[in-house]
């Protein structure tokens, strides 16, 4: 039997008392915990890809420096095919709280799980001996912007919702210069 754990304190309070340390800390604790909000406002379970991307563009253009990464996760056991952020190599997962399967689980903050305040115990980039199922390996082969452009439930794309929570950081984007300044983005493939 799985022991359940009793979340005491707000993720905010949790993620702001972890040992991370950025120059930009601020900036990043506000993008992390305005993609979250907008995600429980909107749940989209399996959306890790989607989530990642946003959160990596609106990083970007407040000057902090990210990797947008695709490979598996080990829990456990189980793997899964998965998105996440790292800034200085520390993981940042958001989309992890609701995955495809319907699982639960602690975000990933600087690499700290933010229901218990330690460091997260998941492989990421743990390749699986059955490797990216296909829709892994078609996120990894799509340019970033045809990614962006092709969610399906807005006309303007994922860049609907970079601009939504983007205008909640108080950024000024526009959706051409954001085309052109991604067009040669590529996710980073984490195979330990």
């Amino acid at each position: 039997m799985k022991k359940e754990v009793i979340q005491r304190k707000s993720l905010r309070i949790v993620a702001s008392e972890t040992p991370f340390e950025h120059e930009q800390k601020d900036k990043i604790f506000s993008a992390y915990f305005a993609i979250t909000d907008y995600y429980k406002k909107y749940p989209n379970p399996g959306a890790c890809h989607l989530i990642s991307s946003v959160f990596y563009v609106l990083l970007n253009e407040q000057g902090i420096d990210n990797d947008l990464c695709i490979g598996e996760v080990k829990t456990g056991d189980k793997y899964f095919d998965h998105s996440w952020i790292e800034i200085g190599g520390k993981v940042f997962d958001i989309a992890i709280q609701h995955t495809l399967d319907e699982s639960r689980n602690a975000p990933v903050y600087g690499g700290y799980n933010l229901s218990t305040g330690h460091p997260h115990n998941r492989v990421y980039g743990s390749p699986s001996p059955s490797g990216f199922d296909r829709d892994a390996k078609k996120v990894l082969n799509t340019p970033f912007v045809k990614y962006m452009d092709a969610y399906p439930h807005f006309k303007e794309g994922a860049w609907k919702i970079v601009k939504v929570i983007g205008k909640e950081l108080r950024l000024k984007l526009d959706l051409k210069e954001l085309k052109q300044t991604y067009r040669d983005t590529e996710r980073k493939l984490k195979l330990k």
